[in-house]
């Protein structure tokens, strides 16, 4: 897990000094990267590459794909601890799309972890208000 993190720490600030690389340069090898990992796992166990539910995998891609993109982008205009702070908002959105969309259940105790959480992410972050509303 502490790997993962640096990894990911030397990715973000990579894409901060790449910032005359085009953002859709960067998310194209990254993914390439991702492919070249994972397509290995994929054969070894005899998954099927293309799926069998085929508008969920595509849908599912194009999410992926715009959210990389979107954070990439937010690196390139914000800080790098602001951009990954942000990020980390994602269950709770996640968690009201859920509820309004898909008309799940969700516990009291489970809000109350969810506002924690997002309290969490102001007292990291703070109530910058100079911040790029580009990025």
């Amino acid at each position: 897990m502490l790997i993962s993190t640096l990894a990911f720490a030397c990715m973000n600030s990579t894409v901060k000094y790449l910032s005359e690389v085009s953002t859709y340069q960067i998310v194209f090898f990254r993914s390439l990267g991702s492919l070249f990992f994972t397509l290995g796992f994929l054969l070894k166990n005899k998954i099927p590459i293309l799926g069998k539910n085929n508008k969920l995998l595509i849908s599912r891609a194009i999410v992926g794909t715009t959210s990389m993109m979107l954070f990439f982008m937010s690196v390139k205009y914000l800080s790098i601890g602001t951009a990954v702070s942000i990020r980390y908002i994602a269950p709770i959105f996640t968690t009201i799309f859920a509820v309004i969309l898909l008309k799940e259940k969700i516990k009291p105790l489970q809000w109350m972890f969810f506002f924690i959480s997002l309290l969490g992410v102001f007292v990291l972050k703070g109530f910058d208000n100079q911040l790029n509303t580009t990025g």
